[in-house]
């Protein structure tokens, strides 16, 4: 290569002085005593790649050991504190519950006492007792202090709680950022890059503001008191099934439900109440005549979508289970659970037919391959497993996430297998070959949720980033990005025909989106 100043003379040595240097540290024997520098911070072109080399091999780059180890570790604590935190908010969901329970019970038994004060010869001698103190002026008055007291604390225990972790999210975001801005030391080149970058992603909102002119919000779903978790059509599309968390922002929690909503009409049609605590997900059976659901009560119920009465109950798991999903010809069903198993029912007898063993942590996704002799699940170890349904052996295993995986879903033709995590992105995966077809990014928070369109062509995402995204599943190209909810969107799923998409969020809302219709 020649010097750019003197194109006769070739490159001979660079320049290491501290300065900007206008030759690009690229000298040929003229510009070593032309551009105005101590000929010491010059070094020969071959004895300057000698010294990097060295110094290169020194710093031991190529030894990623430590750096494995660090992200085992801390992919380890981070899946380790999930579980733990999911722990203590179920034990101190409990002991709310207790305390307000308590409560409850004992004005009931003072109001069951003034009801029956008219028949004083028929109370029992505790309840008579009870009258006598009220009477005297003692109890009543001891109750309710005591009462309003515990509401008290436990108004304080709440905003004690937010404060705690607001602080503690501040400190953790604020220490991250500490660290990136220490790696992110950007040299003119990379200023450079983040400039094109920048005008790469002007165009690309640029592009989804013109794709996104093809698709609108056709109607939102209101009715639930909590965040809503799973939204899944009908084999006939005509009704959607939804369920949602407690509502945990309320000091008296409400009870979370099951509905069924007509498409058409926009409107809640069905409420199925049976489950104690959060619902988590539910499924339709192939022929729209049954739906499941599960719960952080443990169990799994079987409703008739006809009546909105419970057929059964499934009991088994030991700990919370968060995913169900049906057979294709509607005889089994499969589950996964906190208590880091997948199970097959009998549809029809409601017993357990099979138990699989193979995740370190909770199971968060289970899904029948189209022709049901697989089964895909996915969990808080970041790995995907793939179990032949007949036999419960694991055939594959699919590691390529770096963090918890939310959701798998299989293709209609059953080639593909379509994941989302806590990395922020959606892998397609070859589930013959057992291979990573794509990595698909775009969301900035974590992916809850994916969905294939019927026909296979799309694929929609849901994220913690509050957006919904269609991608391409050929090319992998994103081709829109549907924004409207307020807060996370926790599920997304395709019509049978393929022209609506519903989403399910934490806003407490459900969202249909559809083409949008030119009006002549």
């Amino acid at each position: 290569m020649n010097c750019t100043y003197h194109i006769q003379n070739p490159i001979a040595a660079i320049c290491i002085d501290p300065h900007k240097c206008q030759s690009q540290r690229k000298l040929c024997f003229e510009c070593v005593y032309n551009h105005g520098v101590d000929i010491k911070n010059t070094v020969p072109i071959l004895k300057f790649q000698e010294i990097a080399i060295q110094k290169l091999q020194e710093s031991k780059l190529n030894q990623s050991s430590d750096l494995t180890k660090q992200r085992t570790a801390l992919k380890s604590m981070l899946a380790q504190t999930e579980i733990m935190l999911k722990t203590i908010l179920e034990e101190l969901s409990e002991s709310i519950k207790q305390i307000l329970d308590l409560i409850q019970i004992q004005d009931t038994q003072y109001c069951s006492i003034k009801y029956n004060n008219n028949k004083l010869i028929e109370l029992s001698n505790t309840d008579l007792e009870m009258l006598v103190q009220v009477v005297q002026g003692n109890n009543l008055n001891y109750w309710n202090n005591e009462k309003n007291t515990s509401l008290i604390k436990l108004e304080k225990t709440k905003i004690r709680c937010e404060q705690e972790i607001s602080a503690f999210s501040e400190k953790l975001n604020k220490e991250m950022k500490e660290i990136l801005q220490l790696i992110n030391k950007q040299s003119n080149q990379v200023e450079k890059e983040d400039q094109k970058s920048s005008v790469c992603s002007i165009q690309q909102e640029e592009d989804e503001m013109k794709l996104n002119l093809n698709m609108q919000e056709l109607k939102k779903l209101e009715g639930h008191s909590g965040h809503v978790y799973s939204v899944c059509f009908s084999p006939n599309g005509k009704l959607l099934a939804s369920c949602n968390e407690k509502d945990y922002d309320s000091l008296f929690f409400k009870n979370s439900t099951i509905r069924l909503w007509d498409i058409k009409k926009g409107k809640s049609k069905v409420k199925m109440d049976g489950h104690r605590d959060s619902v988590w997900s539910v499924c339709f059976s192939s022929d729209g005549t049954t739906l499941a659901s599960c719960s952080n009560d443990k169990s799994i119920r079987l409703w008739d979508v006809k009546t909105g009465q419970q057929k059964a109950k499934l009991d088994g798991h030991s700990d919370r289970v968060w995913s169900v999903c049906f057979s294709p010809d509607g005889t089994t069903l499969a589950s996964g659970s906190n208590d880091q198993s997948i199970r097959l029912w009998d549809v029809k007898t409601g017993q357990q037919k099979a138990k699989f063993y193979g995740h370190e942590y909770s199971v968060n996704s289970v899904c029948f391959s189209p022709d049901g002799t697989a089964l895909a699940s996915c969990g808080n170890d970041s790995l995907i497993r793939l179990w032949d349904s007949n036999t419960g052996q694991q055939k594959t295993k699919l590691d390529g996430h770096e963090y918890s995986i939310n959701s798998v879903c299989f293709s209609p033709d059953g080639t593909a297998l379509a994941s989302c995590g806590n990395d922020n992105s959606i892998r397609l995966w070859d589930e013959k070959r057992g291979q990573q077809i794509a990595k698909l990014n775009g969301h900035s928070d974590y992916v809850q949720s994916v969905c294939f369109s019927p026909d296979g062509t799309n694929l929609a995402s849901g994220s913690r980033d509050n957006s919904i995204r269609l991608w391409d599943a050929k090319t992998g190209q994103q081709k829109a990005k549907l924004s409207g909810h307020s807060d996370w969107v926790q599920s997304v799923c395709f019509s049978p025909d393929g022209t609506n998409l519903a989403s399910g969020s934490r806003d407490n809302t459900i969202r249909q989106w559809g083409p949008k219709i030119i009006k002549g």
